[in-house]
């Protein structure tokens, strides 16, 4: 009983179809994150203890729910009114928030955050180290996100992408099929980015411009209007 670390009220609520039971804590648990939780204190909603570890300081708190295969493990937080659910994992010190969902076969680890009113996390997306989710942004199908990299506003990566380093997804950008973005790079507001694009250094593209195909943007280069980039060139 000593690893117990929580107990389920006789609280329950019945959320997309399925019953969920409030937590209590049953003991002290001090984390980086703001608020340590104390004996006694109630938590979210859970279907069943599979759905989180007593083991680490992982916790449900607020109004957050998680339910069906999903898994909060290690010294991860899902707390607001943040939904976790089908098969994804939130592990390591990572931080699920806001109106955040997070849901088929996501991962959420290290010390990665998703914080918004709409962000969605889903397919087999991967989401890693200290990178961010906020706002409206959508990670989907099998992108990778991680580093110090991030995506907000109503921004959408998907497809098979890869976004790290210090790069910035923002506006209402697109990345999608195999595109990368790494270094420094901006992608931002209704630019889109795929096909095998690639988009690194300290680049910036914006507006209304497409890069496709296997066009590589590095170096300082700006690109902004309108325009289709296609084929195989190097910019910058």
């Amino acid at each position: 009983m000593d690893k117990v670390k929580y107990l389920f009220t006789n609280d329950t609520i019945v959320f997309k179809g399925v019953c969920l039971r409030r937590i209590r804590s049953l003991k002290d648990m001090n984390s980086d994150f703001d608020g340590s939780i104390k004996t006694g204190e109630l938590g979210g909603w859970i279907e069943s203890e599979e759905n989180l570890s007593h083991d680490g300081l992982c916790w449900v708190d607020s109004e957050a729910k998680v339910y069906g295969d999903a898994r909060i493990t290690g010294d991860a937080r899902v707390t607001d009114h943040a939904v976790v659910c089908g098969r994804a994992v939130v592990s390591g010190e990572a931080l699920v928030a806001g109106r955040a969902r997070v849901r088929d076969h996501a991962s959420i680890s290290g010390l990665a955050k998703i914080d918004g009113k709409q962000v969605l996390i889903a397919g087999h997306a991967k989401v890693g180290d200290y990178a961010q989710v906020q706002g409206s942004a959508s990670v989907t199908g099998e992108a990778q996100l991680g580093d110090c990299a991030s995506v907000s506003q109503m921004a959408v990566v998907t497809g098979r992408t890869k976004i790290t380093g210090h790069a910035q997804i923002s506006g209402a950008a697109r990345i999608q099929n195999k595109a990368t973005i790494s270094g420094r790079a901006q992608v931002r507001g209704h630019a889109t980015i795929r096909g095998r694009a690639m988009v690194c250094d300290a680049a910036v593209v914006e507006g209304g411009i497409v890069v496709a195909g296997a066009v590589v943007v590095g170096g300082n280069a700006v690109l902004t209007g309108s325009d289709m980039l296609l084929g195989s060139a190097r910019i910058g």
